[in-house]
Parts: structure tokens; sequence; C-alpha cells
């Protein structure tokens, strides 16, 4: 019995130095990610660093419109308000967008006092202001933009510091149309798994026979919840695309085709 007290004493001891050995965390660097709704670095995809947004689903009268971003940083949080940087980095092969004519600049002064990440908190979100102009009608436009260093924080992990959004003011492909969701073990599926690959008049056909937006946000629900209500859904679509060729035919009309010629198509395996 002594022995085993013995034991227990040494063990005791032994953790009580290990305590005194751990060194107390006192790197004062703060670094600054965009926040992603993942468990792990290892689960990030470059997809959703991508987006997509139309002003064409909304009020026609619109002028401007506003997509928020959040940032999350590492390290130790600040009783006083810390400003945060964000510049845009131009792509080759694209239309990207311009400062004051597309969106409203990073260090526009009136953007200042949303760019910050408020005292004593480590996440919040930032603002991205689009300008809805005229040259929208007829481009999609990219605004790839990231996070640059500052006084108060340097940048986290790489994949973390930069995002992309693609905007227009006509109907355009969502960024989920592709994007693969988990469905069992390392295998994923896409919404085009279901409804097939993107097509103008294909994204038109969804809109007006069900009056949802068919964007990114109802893609993602569509994705994300009852299996069943999904395979309902491309059915329907698929049967009610398959009624409105045969009417248009009874009218001498061609089926549905994008402008390349390719028929539209919304596959039903069951039919």
């Amino acid at each position: 019995m002594k022995r085993q007290i013995f034991l227990l004493l040494v063990v005791a001891a032994g953790l009580a130095s290990c305590e005194k050995d751990l060194e107390v965390y006192s790197d004062p660097t703060c670094r600054l990610n965009f926040y992603y709704d993942i468990d792990a670095v290892s689960d990030f995809k470059p997809e959703l660093a991508r987006s997509t947004y139309s002003f064409v689903y909304g009020d026609p009268n619109l002028k401007q419109d506003t997509v928020w971003v959040e940032v999350e940083s590492m390290g130790f949080v600040a009783e006083a308000d810390r400003a945060i940087t964000i510049e845009q980095v131009d792509s080759t092969g694209v239309d990207n967008a311009v400062a004051g004519k597309h969106y409203v600049a990073f260090n526009d002064p009136q953007m200042a006092k949303h760019y910050v990440m408020p005292a004593r908190k480590a996440r919040t979100r930032l603002p991205i202001v689009m300008l809805r102009d005229a040259s929208l009608k007829t481009s999609t436009v990219v605004l790839k933009y990231r996070i640059k260093a500052n006084e108060n924080f340097v940048n986290g992990y790489d994949a973390y510091t930069e995002r992309v959004l693609l905007f227009t003011d006509q109907l355009s492909e969502p960024s989920k149309w592709t994007y693969g969701y988990p469905y069992y073990d390392d295998w994923t599926i896409s919404f085009a798994d279901y409804f097939g690959d993107y097509g103008l008049v294909k994204h038109q056909f969804l809109i007006s026979e069900t009056g949802d937006k068919w964007d990114d946000e109802y893609i993602d629900k569509l994705m994300t919840g009852d299996s069943n209500y999904l395979t309902y859904m491309y059915r329907k679509m698929a049967k009610r695309l398959r009624e409105v060729n045969a009417e248009r035919q009874a009218q001498g009309l061609d089926i549905l085709r994008e402008a390349d010629g390719t028929p539209v198509e919304i596959y039903d395996p069951y039919a």
C-alpha cells in the first residue's frame, strides 16, 4: 500500500513539474483568414472561395447591392477596433471589375467604418458593395480580392486569404451548379449530376416553371435538404420539359435549345 502511495506521489509531482514547464502563449502576431464553415483546413475546396451574384433576380430599380463575407482572426483579441485591409487582385483573360464603376472601392472612405474587427471579437462580416453599371447587362465581371497585411493583421493560411466574386445583370451559371457535395465516404455529388450541364435556356426554363431563382442559395438548399424532395424536383422538371417540348412541336416550333443548338435536357432515369 505504501509503495502505491509513493508511486502516486511521484506521478503527481511529475505532472506538476510538467505544468510548470509549459510555456505561456505570448505571440502577439494576429493572423486573418476568410472564414469557412468547415471542420478543418484539409476540408477546404477552392470552389468555396468562389461565389456568383446577379442583379437580374432582384428589383429592377435596384442600383446597388451587397454581399457579405466573414473573416476570422487567429491570436489574441484586442480591446479596441482593428482596421482590416482588403485589396483587389486583377486576373488575366477576364473582365476585371472596376472600382467606382462596378463596386465601391475597398479603400473608399465610406467603407472604412465597415472594414474593422470589433473590439474583443475574433470574427466579423465585411460588405462587398456592387454597383449596377449598365455594362453588366451584357457582361460578367470578376472581382478577385484578398486580405492585405497591415499594422493589425498578417495573412493566415494561403488558401484562406483570397476570394473571387463574379457578378452580372443577366442570368449566369451559379457557382454551386457543379459544386461537389459530400455523398458517401469520399464520394461527392453535384447539382449537375441531377439537372445536367448548365445552359441559359435551361436556367430560364427552371425559373419560369417554378418561380424560384435557382441560384447558389436555392441549389444549396436542394442539395443539403431532403434527398426525396431533390429527386421529386428533378423528375418533375424533366417531365415538365418533355411536356413543353411536345407542346412546342405541336405548334410547329422546335424543342428548347441553347444558343449553340444543344437541346435542353434534364435526364430522368425512371422515365
